[in-house]
């Protein structure tokens, strides 16, 4: 068999070029030859076999695109200046409460432009139809459909897309000085008294509710039913603060109905196009804007204008607002600015400890490992969430450390507290059985045989080849912190947002309070952030992981 093989090889040299052989000479020495190529670090190769991960590349791109967000739009976003006085809790206006999405590039689509289709009756239409603000709520009627209930049409219903920034006419009181500045600068502008004026004329719905009381009498209405029938108009017009104009409750034969549904508009001209408002005049004639009250002047506004008179920037907003009407997108960036910095922070502290504690347990073994583990054993067996609420209770009672860190400090201190109790123990075994695995290995024992010291020993050929594992369990372990204070805020456990924090739990507690139906922006852009950072995370931890393996070393040339 061997003699086979041998000549079989002779044969197969004969294939190959002669000039790639040299004869030795038996006096010659030799020799290795030195290395063309220049040595690879540890760095520099975990580097390269880093890069060959092209899924662990995006993810980490897209981990510090979130980052820079999370940083630079609050800086970017006129809402974050706004006037300290006005919103000294920050941005938040409930007249702005529950704004749609809205994108200019978008705008007439349909599609993240502040619209939606809904389903109104007819009178909710009417009042649509005749909004007194600057801006068209009713942007498309789609449809007009007849309720037809026992074959007799029952009413009517409108599919219409309206804006969600028509925000209409808001009642406001404002400084005289205030007022005087507003009046005067309509005067500049010249849209006094017009369509498009920020001022709006006072309304008397009282006076013509009193005016309404004495045609009924005067046609024969007996009290009661009089009394009804005002006190019917009286909510319809408390209830509608849209509605600036006369309804009436007599019907078209001349009767009068008590329910406020078979209220009808009084129309000044046969084509019911233009309605009589309940402007109040003085005695030359001219609308009045303000009256008095408690020494401030109440006025009508269009809201839209108005903001936008007194902020200096048009309150539309890309991601919409939330119910106390603040910036969603604002919002969302620093929610995700403090949920990084807490779970990146828990982290390197629980990394911190649980590498120091597994070191010491994994390398020394024998008793001292025997006891460290039973420590954490007692350690582990009570629940973070206890912890939590313990020290959140403990936190909160002491006067003295809430004045010292604010409500929120207190909230913060008692999350890291619990965390941070038993959340090193997970890096602590991983670190422990790396120093198991590679402690007897034969080149820490030729080290220790050369005299290395227990630290060099540790940190110079233990830790390095056990570095794949240990930072890929330290960065899976912000994902998981940030997933359980968002758990912890949407189940209401923690609540940030009570002391002015903002995290991504809190958004998402606010999305499923306001409801997934009516307004799912609240919660999706929440969701999309969170489910970017957990897949993320993952991926470029892997990715990690495969870049420390000692074990590739190499194979990336």
């Amino acid at each position: 068999m061997e003699k086979e093989q041998i000549i079989k090889s002779s044969a197969e040299l004969k294939d190959y070029d002669p000039s790639l052989f040299k004869v030795a000479e038996r006096n010659e020495a030799i020799h290795d030859q030195a290395f063309e190529t220049k040595p690879v670090g540890f760095l520099k190769g975990a580097l390269k076999r880093f890069a060959k991960s092209k899924a662990s590349i995006v993810a980490g791109v897209i981990i510090l695109l979130i980052a820079l967000f999370a940083i630079i739009v609050p800086f970017t976003l006129p809402t974050n200046y706004v006037d300290s006085v006005a919103y000294p809790s920050g941005f938040q206006d409930s007249e702005l409460s529950y704004l749609l999405p809205y994108n200019s590039a978008f705008a007439g689509t349909g599609f993240w432009d502040g619209t939606k289709v809904e389903t109104v009756n007819e009178r909710t239409y009417n009042i649509y139809l005749h909004d007194e603000g600057n801006r068209d709520r009713i942007v498309d009627t789609i449809s007009r459909d007849e309720i037809i209930v026992g074959g007799a049409v029952y009413g009517v219903s409108y599919t219409v897309r309206t804006d969600s920034y028509a925000i209409g006419v808001k009642q406001k009181e404002i400084s005289y000085s205030q007022y005087q500045a507003l009046y005067e600068y309509e005067v500049e502008r010249g849209t006094l008294g017009t369509e498009n004026g920020i001022l709006k004329p006072v309304i008397d719905v009282s006076s013509y509710l009193t005016e309404f009381d004495e045609q009924m009498t005067a046609d024969g209405v007996n009290s009661t039913t009089r009394t009804n029938i005002i006190d019917q108009m009286t909510t319809f017009y408390n209830q509608n603060p849209r509605v600036y104009y006369k309804v009436t409750a007599q019907q078209e034969n001349g009767s009068y109905s008590q329910q406020a549904s078979s209220f009808r508009i009084v129309y000044a001209d046969e084509e019911e196009t233009e309605v009589v408002p309940l402007y109040v005049t003085d005695e030359e004639g001219n609308y009045v804007y303000y009256k008095d009250v408690s020494n401030m002047a109440s006025v009508r506004v269009d809201y839209f204008d108005y903001f936008t008179y007194v902020n200096g920037f048009e309150p539309f907003f890309l991601l919409g607002t939330n119910g106390s009407g603040q910036d969603l997108l604002l919002r969302l960036a620093k929610g995700t600015r403090f949920s990084l910095l807490l779970g990146v922070g828990i982290s390197i502290i629980n990394f911190i400890i649980g590498l120091l504690w597994g070191a010491i347990s994994g390398y020394y073994g024998g008793k001292v490992d025997l006891i460290m583990e039973r420590v954490t054993d007692i350690i582990s067996a009570l629940p973070s969430v206890i912890i939590l609420t313990i020290c959140g209770i403990q936190f909160t009672n002491n006067t003295s450390l809430r004045a010292a860190i604010g409500s929120g400090g207190v909230i913060i201190l008692a999350f890291l507290v619990a965390f941070v109790y038993s959340g090193w123990i997970g890096t602590a075994a991983t670190t422990r059985m790396q120093f198991y695995r590679y402690k007897g290995q034969e080149y820490v024992l030729a080290s220790r045989t050369l005299g290395a010291k227990d630290r060099r020993l540790i940190f110079r050929h233990i830790l390095p080849n056990a570095a794949g594992t240990l930072v890929t369990s330290s960065v899976l372990m912000i994902p998981s912190i940030i997933f359980s204070e968002s758990s912890l805020s949407y189940l209401g456990i923690i609540n940030f947002s009570t002391s002015g924090l903002c995290s991504i739990g809190t958004l998402l507690s606010e999305g499923q309070t306001a409801g997934i139906q009516n307004y799912p922006y609240l919660i999706l852009f929440p969701c999309i952030v969170i489910a970017l950072l957990m897949i993320c995370f993952n991926l470029f931890g892997n990715g990690l992981r495969d870049a420390f393996n000692t074990s590739l070393r190499g194979a990336e040339e």
